[in-house]
């Protein structure tokens, strides 16, 4: 016997801040960067070359499979920022997030975060950059903010829209070198551009010698360290479950590229506002939209078995739950980008404070689950107890029905025996899935000719071995309703039993 353990994956990140007020290089050259703990490598800070203001905080092959793991890297990134604030106020600049309006009429540069989530082969190349595609909305929905200062900036994510260098990811069939020349070709013909990393999701790597890796550049960069971390473990899921299909034989199905572009739009504009167009739909018949928190809630579920392998904790992913749970609980729906907006309403001294702390905090969390629990320290540790168990047993808190609020009655989806065929049943409807019929309370039964109940009304159904169920109606009729084979109401002779497909017998009219 031998026993297989899939692991997480390493990830190489890296962080963009702006710095206003102050020379990038001469601010890089006054800093004296903190040593890394043993096993880590050490940061690598290096001005952008394309935007002025712009620096990047980059680590290289980081292992986050666990929370020491997780406890080492993060506070010392956030030592590094540290250092980075003390050099630019030294200079009489300010270190902060880009999209940050410290000044009346000022343009805030724009930048994003990307990851790099490690690779075994190109096969499971292959399978995570389909994967994440499916998710790039979603994604982007929770990634994405606006422009902080200045007034309210609805859009889903301002940097993505208004460049003009960022593509939706397209589908790979192959990870392949000479299957990717084919992708690139057909960039190069529909949009102009003929570089892969242009795409909000790209595989890089392997063609020149180095490990096959994913490039994700669809996240804006974020206002915390806490951000920063959970969407960190997000992506570190996402590559355990990758590993997992491989290791299971599977491959990701190929999603429509109109339907990821359509999506994209959505959630560039609206955020978590947007609502999805359902995938499934043919000739162009759809489902009801999906909102895009109810997305990214089934997202979450379904990571909850990866999630539980990498010991994640409900503070480390309150960042990604604020935002859709805390509605349920009766609170509105925040996220770090809202901390910054209220306090730039306080001026421009509060800004910077809460710019600060947010990027030296280096608890989970951070500065938004503080303040949230401030105001409402039940409910915030309800949310997290709830949420902690199903990490710790790895089924969803709407699944089990103990999420507090209107999500916990919500159905995952239009599958037989959810929360909406049990309405039906309740209100004396058929069900649509063709289930169980009902019980002899309702007097009602099922349409597909499933097993009928045992009270007066029912369906008299069979059981498994064909027989009939004693002291129950023969298959032959339905509760309630004439028997088959006999004239219908203005109808002529009924010849046979369709539902049965039997002969007609003698005596049937």
């Amino acid at each position: 016997m031998s026993l297989t353990r899939v692991g997480a994956s390493r990830q190489s990140l890296t962080k963009t801040l702006a710095v206003t007020g102050a020379d990038v290089h001469h601010v890089l050259g006054s800093v004296a960067l903190p040593a890394p703990p043993p096993h880590l490598p050490a940061a690598r800070i290096a001005a952008d070359d394309r935007t002025p203001g712009l620096l990047g905080v980059s680590v290289d092959a980081a292992w986050l499979g666990t929370p020491a793991a997780r406890d080492d890297l993060f506070p010392y990134l956030g030592a590094v920022f540290a250092a980075l604030a003390h050099g630019a106020h030294a200079l009489g600049g300010v270190l902060h997030p880009p999209g940050t309006r410290l000044a009346p009429g000022q343009q805030p540069p724009l930048g994003g975060d990307t990851h790099e989530l490690l690779t075994l082969d190109t096969v499971e190349q292959e399978v995570l950059a389909n994967l994440l595609r499916r998710h790039s909305p979603v994604l982007i929905a929770l990634g994405g903010h606006g422009l902080v200062g200045g007034g309210p900036d609805r859009v889903g994510s301002r940097r993505l829209a208004d460049s003009r260098e960022h593509l939706a990811a397209r589908h790979l069939a192959s990870a392949d070198p000479r299957h990717l020349h084919r992708v690139r070709a057909e960039i190069r013909r529909r949009d102009g551009i003929a570089d892969l990393t242009r795409m909000d999701i790209a595989p890089v790597g392997d063609t020149d010698g180095t490990t096959p890796r994913v490039l994700v550049r669809c996240l804006d960069s974020q206002p915390s360290l806490a951000d920063l971390r959970a969407h960190a473990l997000l992506l570190a899921a996402l590559a355990l479950h990758a590993r997992r299909m491989v290791r299971n034989g599977s491959r990701e199905g190929g999603t429509p590229q109109r339907l990821v572009e359509e999506n994209r739009a959505r959630a560039v504009i609206h955020g978590l506002r947007a609502r999805f167009v359902p995938s499934g739909g043919t000739r162009g018949r759809t489902g009801e939209p999906v909102p895009a928190r109810e997305a990214a809630r089934r997202l979450l579920d379904d990571l909850l078995p990866e999630l539980s392998l990498l010991d994640a904790t409900a503070e480390e992913l309150f960042p990604l739950l604020a935002p859709l749970e805390l509605p349920g609980l009766g609170l509105p729906p925040q996220r770090s980008q809202d901390l910054l907006v209220r306090a730039a309403r306080d001026g421009r001294a509060a800004l910077v404070d809460v710019i600060g702390r947010h990027l030296t905090d280096t608890r989970p969390g951070g500065l938004l689950l503080r303040s949230v629990r401030e105001e409402s320290p039940g409910r915030v540790d309800l949310l997290l107890d709830t949420w902690q168990a199903a990490l710790t047993e790895g089924v969803s808190p709407r699944a089990a029905g103990t999420a507090a609020g209107p999500q916990a009655t919500r159905p995952h989806d239009g599958r037989p025996g959810d929360d909406k065929a049990r309405d039906d049943r309740a209100r004396g409807r058929r069900p649509r899935d063709g289930g169980q019929g009902g019980g002899g309370r309702t007097g009602t039964g099922s349409r597909s000719g499933g097993q009928g109940g045992s009270g007066q009304g029912g369906s008299g159904g069979q059981r498994a071995d064909g027989q009939e169920r004693p002291g129950q109606e023969r298959p032959g009729q339905q509760g309630g309703g004439r028997p088959r084979g006999e004239r219908r109401p203005g109808g002529g002779p009924r010849q046979g039993d369709r539902r049965s497909g039997r002969p007609p017998r003698e005596g049937d009219t």
